[in-house]
Parts: structure tokens; sequence; C-alpha cells
């Protein structure tokens, strides 16, 4: 059985917790199936997609303007799912729950310490709020976090910094309120809004529909649905043809299998998706994100996103690369086994 670290309210002790979701789903991640880590050329398009994102966020670097990351987390709820005891399955408290407390949690990964270097030496906290900060009543934390990247030798050409600066902000949804978290995912995704958020320096980003990915890390709810329509989810709104092109990360159990033929398209860059069932895990968005800032392709984001969750899980990389995917995998373009959504 599989057992994570609960990362506790300071001064309280850290204490073990066996997570009943954790060891239902991440122990049963085969080894790859064959091919499935063979790499494929993407299509021209997809190709072409990837290009013009990073080309957009070239030149946002180049004006100034840093790199985003909105990431929509609705809190492991055992109402929905079975996420274990111990608080673990709690919707209402982000400090004890599975998506956010522990190891492979946002809170525990991205806050987690270094007892060589003190707190983590890649991620710096800048913001520490709750629903209050973004006018949700249904996030209940959130939180920023900061690091710089070393561009590429290809980015510097281009026009951006030596050092990228990177944003992820994590929204915590309450669990119950699964349907608006990724209501908020998708109209982040399909529309254009921008949310300017103030750090604790005073500096203000430009987050949600403006920042350049759009993550949704937490369980899969198109599983519990008949269909969805993403663009009426989006609020009607769809920049697909005309707006700025956006990267989607989606770490939820075969979010490929229910999302891939909907929801990538010229502007909205598939990045990263799943192939099997796993941890709905922070480690996971770390390295697809840190691959991408890296000027990463394709394949090169898809291993950045397997080898966090390798890390975050202590899992070989062997053993969990195939359940991830995205144009460079030859199982991409074949028809999902999962049921499709409209």
């Amino acid at each position: 059985m599989q057992h994570m670290r609960w990362h506790a309210r300071p001064g309280h002790r850290i204490v073990t917790a066996a997570a009943w979701l954790v060891a239902a789903v991440a122990t049963g991640l085969a080894p790859a199936p064959a091919g499935a880590d063979t790499p494929a050329a993407p299509s021209t398009d997809e190709a072409a997609w990837l290009a013009g994102l990073q080309q957009r966020v070239i030149a946002d670097l180049a004006a100034g303007r840093p790199l985003v990351i909105q990431v929509h987390v609705p809190l492991c709820d055992s109402s929905i799912i079975r996420c274990g005891g111990h608080g673990l399955g709690d919707g209402d408290d982000p400090e004890r729950n599975l998506y956010w407390a522990t190891s492979e949690g946002f809170l525990g990964w991205f806050g987690r310490s270094d007892r060589r270097r003190g707190r983590n030496p890649a991620w710096r906290l800048v913001l520490d709020g709750d629903g209050a900060t973004v006018g949700l009543p249904d996030v209940l934390d959130v939180r920023v976090w900061r690091r710089a990247v070393p561009a590429s030798a290809a980015w510097r050409a281009a026009g951006a910094p030596a050092q990228v600066p990177v944003f992820v902000v994590a929204y915590a949804w309450r669990g119950t309120a699964i349907d608006a978290g990724l209501a908020a995912y998708a109209r982040d995704l399909y529309g254009d809004r921008a949310r300017p958020l103030r750090l604790a320096d005073g500096t203000t980003i430009a987050t949600g529909g403006a920042a350049q990915i759009i993550a949704y890390v937490g369980h899969n709810r198109l599983m519990d649905l008949a269909g969805y329509d993403w663009a009426r989810a989006g609020g009607g709104a769809d920049v697909s043809t005309t707006g700025p092109r956006k990267g989607t990360i989606a770490i939820a159990c075969h979010t490929a299998a229910y999302m891939k033929h909907d929801v990538p398209a010229p502007r909205r860059v598939p990045l990263v998706m799943t192939a099997d069932f796993l941890m709905a895990s922070a480690p996971t968005l770390d390295g697809a994100v840190t691959a991408f800032a890296a000027g990463g392709d394709y394949r090169a984001i898809r291993r950045g996103a397997a080898q966090g969750y390798a890390d975050g899980s202590g899992k070989p990389l062997g053993r969990v690369q195939g359940a991830f995917t995205n144009p460079s995998d030859r199982r991409w373009r074949k028809e999902p086994a999962g049921e499709k959504t409209k």
C-alpha cells in the first residue's frame, strides 16, 4: 500500500497517512505497453501549434512579461471519490487534503523543504492567499510560486532573457465545487479574460485567461458525466482561431481519452495529458512546466511530466512514463480506449 507524507499545519507533527486512492491507482501503473515510449513526430499542424505558443511566450518575455501557469485543483473529496482517511478526503480542508497537503500535493511539493538548502531551492512562495484574494468563495487557498529557468539558446536567440521567470498560480477549489473548478479551467482555456493578481511584493501578474498555460490537476470529473460541452462551460467564449495561443496540461486519470478529440486546437496546445489511472500529482506539473520553460519540444515536455511523477512517487521512470501522452506519443493519433465527450 502506498503511503504519503502529510504536511500538517505549522507546529503539528508530520504524520504518515495511508492514501487509499493512491494505493488503488498509483500502484496499478503497469510498465509502459510496447510502443508507448517510442517517440513519434507530431503532425505538421501540431508542431506549428507548439511553435506558435513558444513564439508567444518568447515575445511576452522580451516585453518583460513572465511565463504564468494558471492551475485549477479541485480538492479530493470523499463524497465524490475515495481519497483516504486522516483528512485526505476532506474537500473543505486544504491543509490535510490529498491533492494539496501531501508530498505529491501542491503545498507539499512546491513548498517542500530541502535539508541542505532550507526551503525548496527552485520554487519560492510569493503569495499566500484565499478565495477573498481572487473573489471566489469556493476557492479555499491560493498560492503562487516563482522560479527562474535558464532559457535555451534558441529562445535567447529569438529575444528571450537568459532566465525565464515562471509563476505557478494554484487555486485549491472546495472539493464539492469540482464542477465550478472544471468550468473555471474551461473559461480560462477557451476565453481570454485576464485576472490581475497582486503579489506580496506589490508586483502584479496577469492570470486566468491571460496565462500562457492553463492546467487542471485533480479527479477526472468527465468520468462522472454523460458528456461535456466545453464551449458552453467556457462561457461561450472560444479563442481557438483568433485569440492568443495557450498550452494546456491535464493531470487526472485518463484525460486524453476524455479530452484529446475535443480540447486541442491551434490555440489550445496539448502539452500533457494522461493515459492511465494515476495520482493528480503536483510534481508532474512541475516537470512539464520546467521542460517547456527550458525550450523543450513535445517529447521533452512529456518526459519532464513523467520524470516529475517518478520523482514525486518514488517509482522508476520506466514504470510511469507510459501514463503520459501528447503529440510526441505514437498512441496520440489512435482512438482512445475511454469514452469520448462532446
